[in-house]
């Protein structure tokens, strides 16, 4: 047989080369192909023996040679070209196929393709593309790594404590995972940090607020009429403009209804008053005119339980402008209490 053109040659090496190439990608990460071990990166075909048999040198003319070889040159160099724009779109077609199907396991495949890619020179464009979907894979590993930690942190007593809850927040803020994870995390930490222990310094300050609610409750009740409330019905869900005062020395707290009609005059020592939150109380929530309240009056409900002088249980629920102002008269009526006592 007639020893092949450079054509042929340079044909066969991409051809294996792109063979390879696919065997690497779609399949395990081991060692090139047999055929590829054959071929030594840059070593000439001559220096292959046993793949090409010497063939004996032609007789003709050294004319008719000249012009031969002039001719299968150019018919070379052709062939040349259109292979390496076949090897190409080979390795193009291999790059957007393992972009596409991107998993766990695949990253160094779309690493070698993409380096594959940049030696072949690959229009920049298809390139840079790969780059973008490698990055946003690895991301996304990184994501899903994160939020199964997190997920196993909130059944740990990891998550009781400030500091590991606030590195697991920067740890998932870091992965860009997801809002719903991350807000879980900031409310877990502000939750812990609402109900640690206070310092001595926020201890006075505490002291120093509470003291300041009751003064200014005070002021307000035992002035005229005493401090404007809303009173709320219970049992039906009316809610009665009302007045709440106390006596001068402090011991009697009485609430007093606009309309007698609605409801009724009640009167009780401070000492007895239990006060709280009504959405806190279970009692209070299951009652049904608790339960008719639009969701920003339930929000800044008071419930009052109390004893009257005959050692009668009753209830008062009183409805507040703002949580805050619900706050503060809530702090006002406990500090009360604890002085009476």
């Amino acid at each position: 047989g007639a020893r092949p053109s450079g054509s042929a040659r340079s044909h066969s090496v991409c051809a294996a080369a792109v063979r390879c190439l696919t065997q690497r990608l779609s399949g395990g990460m081991g060692g090139a192909c047999a055929r590829c071990n054959e071929i030594t990166k840059g070593e000439p075909a001559d220096a292959l023996p046993g793949i090409y048999p010497e063939l004996p040198e032609s007789e003709e003319s050294d004319d008719e040679g000249s012009e031969g070889n002039h001719s299968e040159i150019a018919a070379s160099s052709g062939d040349d070209e259109e292979d390496a724009q076949d090897y190409k779109r080979g390795v193009a077609d291999i790059l957007s196929t393992t972009g596409q199907n991107l998993k766990r396991g695949k990253t160094m495949a779309m690493k070698e393709a993409i380096a594959t890619a940049k030696k072949h020179g690959l229009e920049s464009a298809k390139i840079s593309e790969a780059e973008q979907r490698l990055t946003e894979h690895k991301k996304q590993q990184r994501r899903d790594e994160v939020e199964k930690e997190v997920e196993a942190f909130f059944q740990s007593g990891a998550s009781n404590g400030i500091e590991t809850t606030q590195k697991m927040v920067e740890k998932a803020t870091e992965a860009e995972c997801s809002e719903q994870v991350c807000t879980k995390l900031r409310e877990r930490l502000d939750e812990l940090i609402i109900t640690r222990p206070l310092e001595p310094q926020e201890q006075d300050m505490a002291w120093g607020c509470l003291k300041q609610s009751c003064r200014e409750f005070v002021f307000a009740a035992t002035q005229g009429g005493g401090r404007q409330v809303i009173l709320l019905d219970l049992e039906d869900g009316r809610k009665v403009p009302a007045n709440i005062s106390i006596d001068p020395p402090l011991q009697q707290l009485t609430v007093v209804p606009d309309n007698s009609d609605i409801a009724t005059r009640v009167e009780v020592p401070i000492a007895k008053l239990k006060v709280g939150r009504a959405k806190d109380d279970n009692k209070i929530a299951k009652r049904k005119g608790f339960s008719e309240l639009e969701e920003d009056d339930a929000e800044c409900a008071v419930v009052i339980r109390y004893e009257d002088h005959s050692r009668t249980p009753g209830t008062v629920c009183l409805i507040e402008p703002t949580a805050l102002k619900r706050d503060r008269l809530v702090e006002a009526l406990l500090m009360l209490t604890l002085t009476c006592a």
